[in-house]
């Protein structure tokens, strides 16, 4: 009963902490650090296309477990952007792919190096253990989401 109680109550700790994860991820990011920042689905888009190669509109909705509708609304956005680009299946299917345009990934390197220097600021006196840590415990979550969905991030 004990047990079950400290459980629940770090359940409950751990949802907290989660939303003002969220909420903080990219509060040491200041838009004045770089050019127009990337929204949150330019940043998903770009990363997996880059991650795993071109992909249609119901790839990309399978693969991020989400309305195809969806999906065509944010690369509609990011086409529009200049972000993204239709090209021909380069494996010879029918439905035409997208893949990030150069200056799609200009912008999203220019995004997660901005990201980047926010986390070594606001990590600036964490040790390279706790870091080391907290990015294996994160990682090791998302995994565990990812696992769970069926639905795998390519990593290196």
């Amino acid at each position: 009963m004990e047990e079950r109680r400290d459980q629940d109550e770090m359940l409950e700790t751990l949802v907290r902490e989660q939303m003002l994860l969220t909420r903080f991820a990219l509060q040491g990011v200041a838009p004045k650090d770089r050019e127009v920042p990337l929204d949150r689905s330019a940043v998903i888009l770009l990363s997996r296309l880059r991650a795993q190669g071109p992909m249609t509109v119901a790839e990309l909705a399978d693969a991020f477990d989400m309305d195809v509708s969806t999906i065509h609304r944010q690369t509609t956005a990011a086409m529009k952007s200049d972000l993204l680009e239709r090209i021909t299946d380069p494996d010879g299917g029918v439905a035409r792919k997208l893949r990030p345009t150069d200056e799609g990934l200009r912008r999203l390197d220019a995004e997660l190096v901005a990201r980047k220097d926010g986390f070594d600021r606001i990590l600036a006196d964490w040790s390279p253990d706790e870091i080391a840590g907290f990015v294996h415990s994160l990682r090791r979550y998302n995994q565990a989401v990812e696992a769970r969905r069926g639905k795998s991030w390519p990593r290196d």
